[in-house]
């Protein structure tokens, strides 16, 4: 799209994705197939205890454990996360299998570099929500 565009929170629908326990809640606000965008934009929701499958970011790796994958046929692509509220458990894991975490809270962000798995889970007793951005577009 060439103009600048308005998008209301009430007028994106949440899609709902498989998580450790029941599902969880993803709203894209800003797509490629929406708005022509090199940028995807929208918020995650989890609710208390809940925990993401495992995700991944490796161009071309068709890992068998990993559930969730974005961007076109696989594509490499940077994510950026902003915590709105509530707190996060974050888990990564690099091509040679060793693991870190770290846990952040409201108005921290996380860089999801490439080539790393990724699983995210909600440490909170409330609702945890971020807003992500990622590139390029899906």
């Amino acid at each position: 799209m060439d103009r600048p565009v308005l998008i209301r929170d009430v007028d994106v629908p949440w899609d709902r994705y498989s998580a450790f326990s029941g599902d969880f809640a993803i709203k894209c606000t800003i797509s490629r197939s929406e708005h022509g965008s090199d940028l995807a934009l929208g918020i995650w929701e989890l609710e208390p205890g809940q925990s993401t499958i495992w995700w991944l970011s490796i161009k071309g790796n068709e890992d068998p454990d990993v559930s969730m994958r974005f961007g076109r046929a696989y594509e490499a692509w940077s994510c950026a996360w902003g915590v709105l509220g509530g707190g996060f458990t974050f888990h990564w894991v690099d091509r040679h299998g060793r693991a870190e975490s770290g846990e952040d809270g409201s108005g921290d962000s996380f860089y999801f570099a490439l080539n790393w798995r990724y699983r995210v889970e909600n440490r909170g007793c409330t609702k945890a929500r971020f807003l992500w951005c990622m590139a390029p577009a899906a």
